[in-house]
């Protein structure tokens, strides 16, 4: 049985940067779109060397704004994917799409790539908050667009929201929440903004010009956004995401328990091999990588030498790919604890013993016991989960998870009988 594989496809462009925004995205020409794509399709193919023992169970197109480039460029990717990997059937395939670049033509166009997950960024269902958001489309046209892909045939859509905005009411909030329900997406993320340094937001909240919501609103908030889901049929799985059942979204619960993860395009990051990396972010670089001399050479080596590549990659992957980091023992058991309770079901005491040979008490017994008395954490069944109100403060009690990089790894133990009941 082949392992599961997640890829992510980055798209770094975009009209213009939003107030809020800090991720990789920048507006270019739409004759640097096809090159850029050109370059990508070289890179996935390229890569696929080392994944003949995968099948890939989801594909997520991200940005920046995807849906900018011309259908054609995601038709591209989708069957340079389908040609190198090992595709399921089954597979979600997630394309973000911005209301004001994606017209319904595309939309017929992203079916017939494969396409079977939309998620549309509305952010805000009031056109004044949108405006100070910086975004660049309406209400009018993200409701344009969505009914458009409702009649293209599309069954799994995801909005994303954000909210506790400069200047919002649980008035305003109370709308964009109401209004975005009547249309029953099968899935809804809401973010709560974060003042990212670096973006105009930053600048103007040091200059005193940004009018936040006082904390008490920003509780009325989210304490609206939990009653009112879980009113429509929606379940928190994550902290910012909610879905109807049985349509959470496979690719970010993917990342979340730790599912291998290839990231393909400008400063994309992966998981492979108990390794983290990220692509560089600098465009002239990642344009002049020659992946068609390691296509080549990659199709005469045997499978055993594709496998050795992670240990021994050739130069364009150590051009391509800056900070590679082999986890320890020490960070698995980390990600494992901060990654995994950031949903709601939690993480298994079976699944922790059988990953690293040691009890969950013996690793975090203290630190459970803490978060378990002050009501921020529950256990049973063999399941370690945040409460609700531990989801409201989450970043607090995750941090408890992190070791002081001073003391030494946990101690290995010895070997646990697999029968061993859950500690």
């Amino acid at each position: 049985m082949k392992q599961e594989l997640e890829l992510y496809i980055h798209i770094p462009f975009c009209v213009k940067k939003c107030n809020y925004c800090d991720f990789l995205s920048f507006p270019q020409t739409t004759e640097m779109y096809g090159r850029y794509v050109e370059q990508l399709v070289k890179e996935i193919r390229a890569a696929a060397a080392d994944c003949a023992e995968y099948e890939v169970r989801s594909v997520f197109i991200g940005g920046g704004t995807p849906s900018l480039l011309s259908e054609q460029y995601v038709a591209a990717v989708m069957d340079a994917i389908r040609a190198s990997y090992h595709l399921a059937e089954d597979a979600e395939v997630t394309i973000e799409c911005n209301p004001g670049s994606t017209l319904r033509h595309k939309f017929a166009a992203y079916k017939r790539a494969g396409v079977n997950r939309l998620s549309i960024g509305l952010q805000s269902a009031d056109n004044a908050e949108l405006k100070m958001l910086g975004r660049v489309h309406t209400f009018e046209e993200f409701l344009k667009a969505y009914q458009s892909a409702r009649m293209e045939g599309f069954t799994n859509i995801n909005v994303d929201l954000i909210n506790c905005i400069p200047m919002q009411s649980l008035k305003t909030w109370k709308k964009t929440l109401r209004t975005v329900l009547m249309l029953k997406p099968e899935h809804v993320s809401v973010y709560n903004l974060i003042i990212e340094e670096g973006t105009p937001f930053y600048e103007m909240q040091e200059e005193g010009l940004l009018m936040m919501p006082s904390e008490e609103e920003q509780t009325e908030i989210d304490t609206f956004t939990k009653e009112y889901l879980a009113k429509q049929g929606y379940h928190r799985y994550e902290i910012s995401n909610w879905a109807k059942p049985g349509l959470e979204c496979r690719h970010n619960c993917g990342y979340w328990t730790g599912v291998p993860y290839l990231g393909f395009g400008l400063g994309a990051a992966s998981f492979f091999g108990k390794k983290r990396w990220n692509n560089t972010s600098d465009l002239a670089e990642y344009l002049d990588l020659d992946f068609v001399s390691e296509l080549s050479a990659a199709s005469r080596w045997s499978t055993a030498r594709a496998r050795a590549r992670l240990e021994a990659p050739v130069s364009v992957w150590d051009r391509l790919r800056k900070s590679v980091h082999e986890l320890s023992r020490e960070e698995r058991i980390e990600e494992f604890m901060f990654l995994g309770l950031r949903m709601t079901e939690g993480v298994t005491t079976t699944d922790f013993l059988t990953e690293f040979g040691q009890h969950l008490d013996s690793v975090y017994g203290k630190i459970l016991d803490k978060n378990i008395i002050s009501g921020l954490m529950e256990s049973d069944n063999g399941h370690v989960r945040l409460t609700d109100r531990g989801m409201d403060v989450s970043n607090i009690v995750l941090s408890d998870f992190l070791f002081d990089r001073e003391e030494a790894e946990p101690a290995e133990t010895e070997p646990v009988p697999e029968a061993a009941p859950e500690g």
